[in-house]
């Protein structure tokens, strides 16, 4: 490193202390403020190590900030700033003087590779940040995978992941699904208390509202008071719909008085996680850069909830893009204990619905999403079969994971919202008319579930005591490589979503830096061979797992699995072909409890 400044540097230090000359008798707001922003700055542990990369820095934060910093205590600030600076850059010999141009060196070697997949927009902390995760994660991943679908040549043993389907178009099927039979809830009388009507399930609100004991525009005015009263400390609303909810509720009151009743959902408010499009109300994805956004869609889902008389009171916090609790506004907390947070992107439903701050909501899961803040918060939701329910105006992460559905306070609740949110979506190629059989004509007595090692044994005693057949049986393969793949494709597929977002380097304001940021940063160096291999490898697994020729073939236990192993990719739920009725198998439950994943 050379041990004299060079002209064009003195030159632009010359030329800043000039400019802060001229503002020195100006006002001092933010002065102090500022100063104090860069001294953290400057102790920061994120800043490199390698110190003319750490000066290059702190140059870039003083500019940034040189504006707040006037008069003259701001001018010599920013002088012992560039003394310090100037000193980094070409007097310091420390024992990291080395490190500098091995680290320059491999940036620059690494970024001619990202010119080839037009990637080499990152700086050079991020480009050393991608090799490193890709020889720690990516390439043991690949290489591993690669064993088992790539070995052998020719493509003749494992399916290609991209076959076309028929039966996913935007034809409706030829039969429609029937409907659940819902028992009534008759004889329900209002309680007295307000805090006892925000605890009924929804077939008793329901059954309250169709024998005129209680309006929606009531029931609707005691859920909207109980979100703005305890939100401020769950932090799990992102905005209240109140002029359309009140418009709504008027609707449902109305037709009622005209002898019109549209379902067990006639009146009654539910919020929805905020991925779910509205029109003329913000979609903001639980994101600092989408947090303004106004996306005049109408979500298929929300669309069937209206058409049921059902009465939308708030949008609901996610996670930023889908991913775990925190958001713009801050970290959603579990009503149950408000010093842990509720885990889940679906937190705000989970947080909602557990309060008694709404009867139900919906929310999604791509890997986790409903099935953790459930569990968490203490409450009953569903994760539907893939294709059950449409996807349209809803923010994509993972087109062959991506599923919708209901939080309640019971499984019957869970059923109900199910049947009126299911059914064939003509926008969304995935979506499907499913024949379940309805769940409250199933003899339980004649299922089979099966269950794994590490399965909630309270869970399999109680289904033993109902008269249950539970069989123990073990997986065809390892959490840990089931869960690598779910990971690794569902990164590439977001990232397909979000290249603009990496690209134009709002990334950089994400909320969470450990999260979306790294990972989608180390999705982009995946390659289309590696990603179609590891699509491959998740129907080896489907077929081992499935196979009527398999020794533990989930179809032998017919009906229900539990327990707490990784699901597989495009996990589409399966029908028990050994049932006489029919029934649908529930889905397998993809909860792994070494994954921090929860989306």
């Amino acid at each position: 490193m050379s041990s004299r400044p060079s002209t064009r540097f003195m030159a632009s230090l010359f030329l800043l202390l000039f400019y802060s000359l001229a503002d020195s008798f100006a006002d001092l707001p933010s002065q102090f403020q500022a100063q104090q922003e860069l001294t953290n700055i400057n102790k920061s542990a994120i800043l490199p190590t390698c110190p003319c990369r750490r000066a290059a820095t702190l140059l870039e934060m003083v500019l940034k900030h040189h504006k707040q910093m006037q008069g003259i205590v701001g001018l010599l600030y920013f002088l012992t700033l560039f003394l310090w600076t100037f000193h980094l850059c070409f007097c310091q010999d420390s024992k990291n003087g080395n490190e500098c141009p091995k680290n320059i060196t491999e940036a620059s070697q690494i970024r001619h590779g990202l010119t080839l997949l037009d990637a080499d927009f990152f700086n050079d902390i991020k480009v050393l940040e991608i090799a490193k995760g890709a020889k720690e994660f990516n390439i043991p991943i690949i290489r591993a995978n690669r064993k088992l679908v790539a070995s052998i040549n020719g493509g003749l043993h494992n399916p290609s992941p991209l076959v076309f389907n028929p039966e996913w178009s935007k034809e409706q099927s030829q039969g429609k699904a029937s409907r659940f039979n819902h028992p009534s809830a008759s004889g329900i009388q209002r309680p007295n208390n307000e805090e006892d009507i925000a605890f009924m399930s929804v077939l008793e609100l329901g059954e309250l509202i169709k024998k005129k004991q209680i309006t929606s525009e009531e029931l609707t005015g005691i859920f909207l008071k109980r979100l703005r009263r305890y939100n401020p400390v769950l932090e799990s609303v992102v905005s209240y719909t109140e002029d359309l909810a009140y418009q709504q509720a008027k609707e449902a009151d109305k037709l009622l008085s005209q002898g019109v009743h549209l379902g067990p959902l006639h009146g009654i408010p539910y919020g929805l996680k905020d991925i779910i499009s509205v029109p003329l109300y913000k979609t903001t994805w639980g994101s600092t850069t989408f947090k303004n956004q106004v996306l005049n869609i109408e979500a298929w889902v929300y669309k069937r909830l209206k058409s049921a008389g059902a009465v939308l009171v708030a949008k609901l916090v996610t996670g930023s893009l889908a991913y775990d609790d925190i958001w713009f506004g801050g970290r959603t907390r579990n009503p149950w204990n408000i010093e842990e947070f509720s885990t889940g992107s679906s937190a705000g439903p989970a947080a909602c619905t557990s309060a008694g701050m709404i009867p139900f909501a919906i929310g999604s899961e791509t890997a986790g999403s409903i099935t953790y803040p459930a569990s968490r918060c203490g409450v009953t939701a569903l994760r539907p079969t893939f294709g059950s329910v449409g996807r349209t105006g809803v923010m994509s992460l993972s087109e062959s994971l991506d599923k919708l559905g209901p939080f309640c306070r019971n499984a019957a609740d869970c059923a109900v919202i199910l049947d009126v949110i299911r059914g064939k979506d003509p926008d969304d190629l995935s979506s499907r008319d499913i024949p379940f059989g309805d769940p409250f004509s199933v003899d339980i007595t004649k299922l089979t579930v099966g269950y794994i090692d590490d399965a909630d044994m309270e869970v399999v005693h109680v289904l033993e005591s109902k008269g249950v057949k539970v069989v123990p049986f073990k997986l065809n393969y390892t959490v840990d490589s089931v869960q690598g793949i779910l990971n690794f494709t569902m990164d590439v597929d977001m990232l397909a979503h979000f290249d603009e977002w990496q690209r134009s380097g709002e990334d950089d304001d994400y909320e969470a830096q450990d999260q979306w940021p790294v990972e989608l940063r180390r999705a982009r160096v995946v390659s289309a061979v590696d990603y179609l291999q590891l699509l491959e490898d998740t129907y080896f697994f489907y077929f081992q797992f499935f196979s009527r020729k398999t020794g533990n073939s989930l179809q032998r236990y017919g009906d229900l699995g539990c327990g707490t192993s990784a699901g597989m990719h495009g996990n589409r739920g399966f029908r028990s072909k050994s049932s006489p009725s029919g029934h649908l198998a529930l889905e397998w439950i993809a909860l792994n409890p070494k994954s921090r994943e929860k989306r």
